[in-house]
């Protein structure tokens, strides 16, 4: 029987793509600006890196996709039109695991900002910045770069006993929401949209061909995790020896949200043919039998 709790996620999820990934209530973007009593946005090159790492207890082991790999760092993209300052902000993102941090270096300094250490008010801030400029679009956090360990309210790391705003910090976030209101009342606002394309690998169960009484797998399930940050999914399928097909009958959570099975061939060396666009395919747990080479078996695709 299908867990009401996962029919839950997937609906909350096919909602949520459907936003702007800036005005999902459960993601934040992040700009940093210079440490001074004037809002000025970050002076010279420098690279912000978003780091997550670890598992909950109770998640089953997930394999997501590497969008962009961390040694590149983050695509920072313009808040405003041209004719206003040019503050950058990270794309929004929700704190999933329980390690995420965010790093920027500029030259010599570091700055970490430890997003999943909790201090009171963490999931309110933006929300009450909204109301209180009559905003419809939400904000990034504000951040003062200095090097050291930080929360993201501006407080040092090992200052756990205050969750108050840094004054600084607090100071910077009002002159910036001053901009970013005015901002709003002439439409000089970029919002952030699903233009991104994502790509990710099928691994397929070792030993599929071989029954479980002679030491087969028992565990058949392959994740692909969709990213609501990119808007065209692709995923590639491997061959199983030399060839390979795989016919996926679709069960969808949705049972309006028919597809018809699909057979996708694959061939050794043919890269180029292996990578299937998965955008509008339905969230569900969809039945692959895959055969190649004389062997074959089943797997169960779980499609988010």
């Amino acid at each position: 029987m299908r867990s009401p709790l996962l029919v839950l996620l997937a609906l909350v999820a096919l909602h949520l793509r459907a936003q702007d990934p800036d005005q999902n209530p459960y993601w934040t973007r992040y700009t940093v600006v210079e440490d001074s009593a004037v809002l000025l946005p970050l002076q010279g090159p420098y690279a912000v890196y978003y780091l997550r790492s670890g598992m909950w207890w109770s998640m089953p082991l997930h394999y997501y996709p590497i969008v962009a790999l961390p040694e590149k760092g983050m695509r920072l993209l313009p808040l405003f039109a041209p004719d206003l300052p040019r503050f950058l902000a990270t794309p929004a993102q929700g704190t999933e695991l329980p390690d995420e941090k965010l790093v920027v270096v500029r030259g010599a300094d570091t700055m970490v900002v430890e997003l999943t250490a909790y201090y009171a008010g963490f999931r309110s801030d933006v929300d009450e910045r909204c109301k209180h400029m009559d905003s419809a679009r939400r904000p990034p956090v504000v951040l003062p770069f200095r090097a050291g360990r930080f929360r993201a309210n501006g407080r040092r790391y090992a200052d756990d006993t205050n969750d108050a705003m840094d004054p600084r910090t607090a100071d910077l976030t009002q002159r910036f929401d001053a901009l970013w209101a005015k901002a709003m009342k002439r439409e000089r606002i970029i919002p952030q949209l699903n233009t991104d394309t994502c790509r990710q690998e099928l691994t397929v169960p070792a030993d599929l061909d071989v029954p479980v009484e002679a030491g087969g797998p028992n565990q058949t399930d392959v994740w692909v995790m969709r990213s609501a940050y990119c808007c065209t999914h692709f995923v590639s399928f491997p061959p199983w020896g030399t060839s390979a097909q795989y016919s996926i009958t679709f069960v969808p959570y949705r049972p309006e949200e028919r597809k018809d099975p699909v057979h996708i061939n694959v061939r050794a060396g043919a890269v180029a043919r292996s990578w299937v666009d998965v955008s509008d395919w339905p969230v569900g747990d969809h039945l692959v039998h895959l055969s190649g080479c004389s062997n074959g078996g089943t797997f169960t695709l779980k499609l988010r």
